[in-house]
């Protein structure tokens, strides 16, 4: 059924395409775009058997052609005359194409050149020859028709190139578009992974400190009850901790040594970032620029957690600037000496001057759901300010006013990011 619908389609398409012409050599004999959308649609069409494909086509357009001139006060000798050669045109076409290039299995456009420039020709040869009855040839015709048979299909492979063209500029914009998407998933993940790492330790603080006061109160001789409660709570923290390292040892199999040393410079990075934030802020209609600018190109070892600490500082810049008509932010990357510096700024509500000394603070947030009165989850500063200390040995620092802007400053040694571009 999908065959024949697409047959039918391409029948129409070539019957309608048929009215863009010009008359030459004899009345009758016309020269349409058909027959450039015709090799087209077979180059794209190779499924089908052209022979087939060529000769519904060839019923088609005559008939859709016929109709045409007898609707328009010409007798039906004349239209019988006129779109008789044109059904020998389109079954010779067929013919020739499905010997020289369909046949055949290994196939190129050179080949697929050649085979059109022979079968236009050949057929233009024949359909004309029938309506001179082999009368009136003359040599200029047969020039003509061969620099026509040139011409077109010259352009129908100039068609099918930007065609192919086109198709590759999609597939590599979604492999690009999938790629950058990867790298963001991915550097949310690892950034989990390190924070759940990191909060092993303190699930073991509580299982140690319910475990001393389970000798605590024994020792002191305490209802043996209480004594019970606290060993339950230590074995119930233990059993959490096993599943908890289940966990992490899953997702950092995902993860290997191999996967954390591969390397992107950093103009690669901002573009991906960029890319994610301008995607974010159109979703959600938010009138803010963000504006990167990369002064010295340089390689990141460790992207994903540069990925996470750059989003995570752009999107506390974003969230102080909601409700702003004309929000800015700004990140410039530079190179002084030997220390990468990445300065997040922007024009947003600033920080309170009671609240800056805590902003670094676990736990610490100002922002929450209105609706439901959560505190909004996030890597927060504190982990921003961790993995720069602790995957990186940088630093960062803040500068804010109320009402004025906010901005954050990050300096890593350039050994323990990465090095020059290559």
């Amino acid at each position: 059924m999908r065959k024949i619908k697409m047959i039918i389609v391409i029948a129409t398409c070539i019957a309608l395409t048929s009215q863009v012409n010009i008359n030459l050599f004899v009345p009758g004999f016309i020269i349409s775009l058909a027959v450039i959308i015709l090799p087209v649609l077979l180059y794209f069409n190779r499924e089908f058997k052209p022979i087939v494909l060529i000769f519904i086509t060839g019923l088609a357009f005559p008939l859709y052609r016929g109709f045409i001139l007898y609707f328009n006060n010409t007798n039906l000798d004349q239209v019988v005359r006129f779109v008789s050669p044109d059904i020998l045109f389109y079954f010779t076409y067929g013919l020739l194409y499905y010997f020289l290039y369909w046949k055949r299995e290994n196939t190129n456009l050179t080949n697929f050149f050649i085979s059109t420039v022979i079968s236009d020709f050949v057929s233009n040869v024949f359909e004309i020859s029938v309506m001179l009855k082999l009368n009136g040839f003359k040599y200029f015709i047969f020039q003509d028709l061969v620099i026509i048979a040139f011409i077109r299909t010259t352009i129908a492979v100039c068609v099918i190139l930007l065609l192919k063209y086109y198709s590759f500029l999609l597939v590599s914009e979604e492999h690009e578009d999938r790629y950058r998407k990867l790298i963001l998933i991915t550097s949310k993940l690892k950034s989990e992974i390190y924070f759940m790492n990191k909060n092993k330790t303190d699930i073991e603080g509580v299982m140690k400190k319910a475990y001393n006061l389970y000798k605590t109160l024994s020792a002191n001789n305490y209802p043996i009850e209480f004594a019970n409660a606290s060993l339950d709570v230590a074995k119930d923290v233990h059993e959490i901790k096993k599943d908890y390292i289940s966990v992490i040892r899953g997702l950092e199999e995902l993860f290997n040594e191999k996967n954390d040393y591969v390397k992107m410079g950093i103009k690669d990075i901002a573009k991906i970032i960029e890319a994610d934030i301008n995607e974010y802020l159109k979703s959600n209609k938010l009138n803010i620029a963000v504006d990167f600018k990369i002064y010295t190109d340089f390689i990141v070892d460790k992207h994903y957690y540069l990925v996470s600490i750059l989003r995570n500082l752009i999107h506390n810049s974003i969230d102080s600037m909601r409700e702003k008509k004309n929000g800015y932010i700004s990140i410039a990357i530079k190179k002084d000496l030997d220390e990468c510096i990445f300065v997040v700024s922007d024009n947003g509500k600033g920080i309170k001057s009671e609240n800056i000394d805590y902003i670094f603070n676990p736990g610490f947030s100002t922002r929450f759901n209105e609706e439901t009165g959560d505190i909004c989850r996030g890597i927060g500063l504190a982990h921003v300010k961790g993995i720069i200390e602790e995957v990186f040995s940088g630093s960062i620092t803040v500068v804010s006013k109320e009402r004025e802007g906010t901005e954050f400053t990050i300096k890593i040694r350039e050994d323990k990011i990465g090095g020059e571009i290559e």
